[in-house]
């Protein structure tokens, strides 16, 4: 969506509450036909000598390791024999695990292995090893393989939770034969966690997909009914001998960037072109088995995919996913939820706080200024790992730099301004594991402190947030009760807190909220978070959850957290049922029920609604979704962005959709959602996602998205007149399309094409401007006083270039009390990155990206998407190209 809508609260709780299942092989527990203690595989030193990897199979000592031949179906029907047979081995020397899978097919020219880049998922025949070698039963590390040699590595973690961030080093060949094909596997002890032990014994569990028949069978049988899944793996015995190598690696880098911008007349800043290099590199070294320091120099991150193109007309911040590499990876440990029902994306620790743009401005001088892109990351580094009893550590560091703006004045003279201070951002987490982890109890602290300039007042001069959790599992581990307690700490000068008083956040401004007070020369503030739930996760068919969360007025963490809203209760219960079964209709179908209540800290009634939704895959794999929703008339405290609680009226919506059948090289999926309230307004929304694949190294993905809204009450700002605040709204009538592309070009496993395009058109039309008079008056039209022409008048602006005004006489005296800028809007813009990525060395690549952005902006308000997407190629924008060459060295 291109506009954050005011109804989220049903897509929230869909979200994060659980409606569809979070991982791809699910959750489960045993319901093989053996009891777990049978599940138990061993593994032989490799003898007579290490087996060469070239997925063949042949040596010796691949004929004395014992094989391991039972696997069970997940999928399609759960607990029967698989159709296919496999058989595994698993040797080991000093160095690595050797394990060799013969994955046998009566058809082995219908064998499916789709050739895309390292860590992409596509609808291929996998083989799949995972290996708990700490023997936790929460963590773990998964490797698999298709048919094509293409690689995926996973870290798991909190039992069924996964990182796809996590990158290993290690290799993998298969071939294909008259049998099927076979997978072998050499994986570096280098890349594990365990024990000093003489004898280890590891978790484990090999998975096969059988992709045209959409089947899933396992060595150790998890079922779909049960809360675990690394928890409910078999084990691997017989390694001796071995011991925890020394880890250090080492990723060197250079990279230059070409950028060719538009040409600004007179601007010295904009002559058209510019060149910039750079070096650094990453560290990666083991200080103990457990404990990993990973530390960056001057990192680069010109190959990270651009952000999507936004129109953000709400109070709050737009969230954005985090993209690059040294903050993606590993990044699970430090997770911790300020609200556990906004999507899950409120959490304590926001890494693109590190290195974001400047926030400060500086003074033109009548001349022209150039601004810094981004915060230069000085250094960052990261300690993190698992001990053998079952403490998690995560330890977080960097140092951004003091940014400043060249600014060149109208005599021609230099100047330099700060726009942002030297930073420093830390984060500790750490958690403890009880009862082979079916509980834990852990803590967290965050900290900003930062060298403020007189210059930069309005910023806060040190953040520090904390908090402890505790989760515990219990009645066979399909029931949890966990809980959270934190607490926030700004500080800085008077109008450094005025300014975090008076956020979207909080509004301790609001004239008719007596539990707030706004005080002018604070220059602290502080708060409270916390949640307590009760939750049904495993066993049988059914999951729900009871849920109650708050964050006090006070509460702020967006120095390195993201937060929306404080002031705020939230209590909200959830109930799902999962049919996994097979039928005559349906293949798997899952139906939920969801209702909430939130109100403020003074007693406000902010939001109470219901929904109903579910999904359904039919037997020909083709499926749907849907639902509809229902939010009760209740009051908005953020909608006159620090005036008044205004009632807003009850409101419908309802969504749905259906997708194809995702083994096929053509896969479709259509969706819609509708939203209308009881007055006057309304939002739709349509789109469709069409995938592609004309070859087995090709893909194409298209994405068209409209929407369009009618809405009668959006704020348009706040002025003080006649000795009172006036608020006032327009009717907007809003329209957005976008067009999404993204082409895999995959020429090897190492080798490949990216190519990421976005068109953006979006414009919004304002009329019927009213003042808000009355914002709790229980008839809707008594809310408001239009603004006729005998009270706001209009003139278009002198600069063609710029947004006409109007002026508004309030007491019809023939004076202006005061005016504002026409609000309407037209965006055009164009974003593309093509990334070309070669694998030369294992762990060492090449980058090649050009990034384009256009970009345009007028006041006119009109909505032409066929002329703005032509003009869009018209548009001079920014064409930057860089290189980047890293090195792994693993001395």
């Amino acid at each position: 969506m291109a506009q954050i809508p005011r109804t989220t609260t049903a897509a929230v709780l869909l979200i994060h509450l659980g409606v569809v299942p979070v991982l791809a092989h699910g959750e489960g527990e045993s319901k093989g036909k053996k009891g777990a203690e049978a599940y138990r595989a061993h593994a032989s030193r490799a003898t007579p000598g290490t087996p060469e990897l070239d997925g063949r199979l042949d040596e010796a000592a691949w004929a004395r390791a014992a094989p391991i031949s039972e696997f069970t179906q997940r999928d399609p029907e759960e607990g029967a024999e698989a159709s296919e047979r496999t058989e595994a081995r698993v040797l080991y020397d000093d160095g690595a695990i050797y394990i060799g899978i013969r994955a046998y097919d009566r058809e082995p020219q219908s064998i499916v292995g789709e050739l895309t880049r390292r860590d992409q998922f596509s609808p291929s025949d996998w083989l799949i090893v995972s290996i708990d070698s700490y023997h936790d039963r929460r963590t773990a590390f998964r490797f698999a393989v298709n048919p094509a040699g293409v690689e995926r590595d996973v870290y798991l973690f909190d039992d069924t939770n996964e990182d796809d961030s996590w990158n290993a080093v290690w290799d993998v060949a298969t071939s294909v034969d008259d049998e099927g094909w076979v997978a072998e596997f050499r994986i570096p002890f280098s890349q594990l966690r365990f024990s000093e032990a003489t004898q280890q014994v590891w978790g484990f569990n090999i998975e096969r997909i059988i992709q045209r028949k959409n089947e899933t069978v396992q060595w150790k049988p998890i079922s779909k009914e049960a809360s675990g899944w690394v928890s409910e793996f078999g084990e691997l015995t017989g390694i001796s001998g071995i011991k925890p190598p020394r880890r250090l690696e080492m990723l060197p880098y250079v990279a230059g960037i070409q950028a060719y911008t538009p040409i600004e007349e007179g601007n010295p800043f904009r002559t058209g072109s510019a060149f910039e290099g750079s070096f650094g590199g990453d560290l990666r070294y083991g200080l103990t088995n457990s404990l990993t320091l990973n530390l960056t120099l001057n990192p680069d991150f010109g190959q990270v995919e651009a952000d999507p193109s936004v129109v953000n007309l709400t109070a709050f911040e737009t969230f954005f996913q985090e993209k690059r590499p040294f903050f993606v990876e590993g990044s699970n440990i430090f997770k911790f939820a300020v609200s556990e029902i906004n999507g899950g994306f409120e959490q304590l620790f926001y890494s693109r706080r590190i290195g974001r743009r400047p926030q400060g401005s500086a003074d033109e001088r009548g001349g022209y200024v150039d601004y810094p892109h981004n915060t230069t990351i000085i250094g960052a580094g990261k300690l993190s790992g698992k001990t053998a009893d079952g403490w998690s550590i995560g330890v977080l560091d960097a140092v951004t730099a003091e940014e400043k703006a060249a600014v060149i004045d109208g005599g021609g003279l230099h100047h330099e301004d700060v726009v942002e201070p030297l930073t420093n951002y830390g984060v500790v987490r750490v958690q403890k594991d009880f009862a082979e982890g079916r509980s834990a109890i852990g803590g967290i602290v965050t900290t900003v402190n930062r060298r403020l300039p007189e210059s930069l007042g309005d910023l806060r001069s040190a953040a520090y947030a904390g908090g402890v959790d505790a989760r515990h599992r219990f009645g066979s581990d399909n029931w949890e009760i966990s809980g959270k307690l934190l607490g926030s700490y700004i500080r800085g000068s008077s109008d450094a807190i005025a300014m975090a008083q008076e956020s979207s956040a909080r509004y301790f401004q609001r004239p008719d909220a007596d539990h707030l007070s706004y005080d002018p020369a604070r220059t602290s503030l502080s708060g409270t978070n916390g949640s307590l739930s009760f939750a049904k996760i495993g066993g049988g068919r059914w999951r729900g959850i009871v849920l109650s969360e708050w964050a006090s007025p006070g509460f702020e963490v967006n120095d390195l957290g993201f937060q929306r809203q404080a002031d705020i209760w939230r209590n909200v219960v959830w109930v799902g049922y999962r049919q996994y079964d097979p039928g005559k209709i349906f293949r798997r179908y899952n139906l939920n029920w969801n209702a909430w209540n939130f109100s403020s800290f003074g007693g406000e009634r902010t939001a109470t609604g219901t929904n109903i939704n579910g999904s359904f895959t039919l037997l020909n794999y083709w499926g749907g979704f849907g639902g509809v929703n229902r939010e009760f008339a209740a009051l908005s405290t953020r909608v006159l962005r620090g005036g008044p609680a205004m009632e807003v009226p009850a409101s419908w919506t309802w969504w749905g959709g259906f997708f194809s059948d995702d083994r096929k090289p053509i896969r479709v999926e259509i969706g819609t959602s509708q939203w209308r309230d009881e007055e006057l307004s309304s939002s739709h929304s349509v789109y469709a996602e069409a995938s592609w694949r004309p070859a087995a190294n090709l893909r194409l993905a298209l994405g068209p998205e409209y929407n369009w809204s009618h809405d009668d009450w959006q704020y348009v700002t706040a002025e003080e007149a006649l000795g009172a605040s006036h608020y006032l709204t327009g009717v907007l009538d809003q329209k957005v399309f976008r067009f999404t592309t993204r082409l895999d070009w995959t020429f090897t496993p190492n080798l490949s094409l990216q190519l990421y395009a976005q068109p953006f058109v979006a414009a919004g039309d304002y009329t019927g401007f009213r003042e808000v008079v009355a914002p709790r008056a229980k008839a809707y039209s008594g809310r408001f006083a239009e603004l006729g022409p005998d009270r706001l008048s209009y003139a278009p602006s002198d600069d063609s270039d710029g947004p006409g005004t109007y002026y508004v006489d309030l007491d019809r005296n023939g004076e202006v009390d005061f005016s504002f800028d026409d609000p309407n809007f037209n965006v055009r813009e164009f974003r593309s990155t093509v990334v070309m990525r070669w694998e030369y060395m294992s762990g060492s690549t090449l980058f090649l990206v050009w990034s384009m952005n256009r970009a345009a902006f007028s006041y006119d308000g009109r909505f032409d998407p066929v002329n703005d997407l032509r003009s869009l190629r018209e548009i001079e924008g920014d064409n930057i190209f860089s290189v980047k060459v890293n090195y792994y060295l693993n001395p």
